[in-house]
């Protein structure tokens, strides 16, 4: 599988079958089949007629149904900045997420992100990340701050943690918020349950939140969907929490309003993987395994300290 991604992420991928072929006998993960393609709803470009996820499938079973470890969930269809252009999100094999931009009149899509690009590229984010409300720590005025959305099932989310433990302690001058943002139940089951966990640990006790995120982090491997909330309830309490209290909150419709809240910032922010971090409204790439090493995050938050408001 990486090796399919790693050359349809620098060549442009050819759909000229793409709506004409149908899925044949291999079952994407979790595919979602509309009856026609639908028209996008923003502001911005005239909408556009987006492909529906029936024509998506079909042109993914063309280009790689070869392969039976490929396996690929649409998350979003939509119409992108750019007109005539429509912006595909799709999880691999439940964990990859990528974006492919597709022109349906070409019937050819490329693979990447497009960049803020500017003189001054970040400042729409900074403003959104001003609602920011999640657990924060670090200095009270600070030059830098980073905002992680992030998924406490995320294996991506887990070896990011110490990173970012080393970057509190390495920049004093530095606040980190976390904000909550997990993925969907096709993807990561218990994420949900054990965000409205840690939503909870967070209104209860600052100090207890981090602990119990570390908690969950660490022994990911040990929680399912049957046991998540005699799991978290036990890592409430390792934590110093009120184990029924934190649960009792948990169930209720408030939590789940705040988190949905966490996840609509994030939204806004085009955020639809973990863990997406932002530094002064910069979003990094991924980080620790096959990602940035920590060096090369210093080096980021140490531009945008040089470079702070710009």
């Amino acid at each position: 599988m990486k090796n399919i991604f790693a050359i349809i992420s620098i060549v442009t991928l050819s759909m000229s079958l793409a709506f004409s072929q149908s899925t044949g006998t291999k079952k994407p993960a979790a595919a979602k089949a509309d009856p026609a393609p639908h028209r996008a709803a923003q502001s911005g470009p005239p909408p556009m007629l987006l492909p529906s996820h029936a024509q998506i499938d079909a042109a993914m079973q063309r280009n790689f149904g070869y392969d039976p470890n490929v396996q690929w969930n649409i998350l979003d269809v939509r119409q992108s900045p750019i007109p005539g252009v429509a912006e595909v999100i799709l999880a691999i094999n439940r964990q990859q997420t990528i974006h492919l931009y597709m022109s349906t009149e070409a019937q050819s899509a490329i693979i990447g992100n497009l960049l803020p690009f500017g003189p001054n590229p970040f400042e729409a984010n900074r403003e959104k990340l001003k609602a920011a409300d999640g657990p924060s720590r670090g200095a009270e005025r600070p030059v830098v701050d980073v905002v992680e959305f992030s998924d406490l099932q995320c294996p991506f989310c887990k070896g990011a943690h110490p990173l970012v433990e080393k970057l509190m302690a390495d920049f004093p001058l530095l606040r980190f918020t976390f904000q909550q943002f997990p993925l969907p139940p096709t993807t990561h089951p218990w994420a949900i349950k054990a965000s409205h966990y840690a939503d909870c640990a967070g209104t209860m006790n600052k100090d207890a939140f981090w602990k119990f995120i570390g908690t969950v982090f660490e022994n990911q491997g040990s929680i399912a969907l049957a046991t998540a909330d005699d799991k978290l309830k036990e890592y409430a309490k390792d934590s110093g929490l009120d184990a029924d209290k934190v649960a009792a909150c948990a169930a209720l419709p408030a939590t789940e309003d705040r988190v949905n809240k966490s996840i609509k910032l994030g939204q806004s922010l085009d955020v639809n993987s973990t863990p997406s971090i932002f530094v002064n409204g910069r979003l990094i790439p991924p980080i620790g395994a096959n990602g940035l090493n920590y060096d090369q995050l210093k080096a980021i938050v140490q531009f945008e300290i040089e470079h702070a408001g710009k």
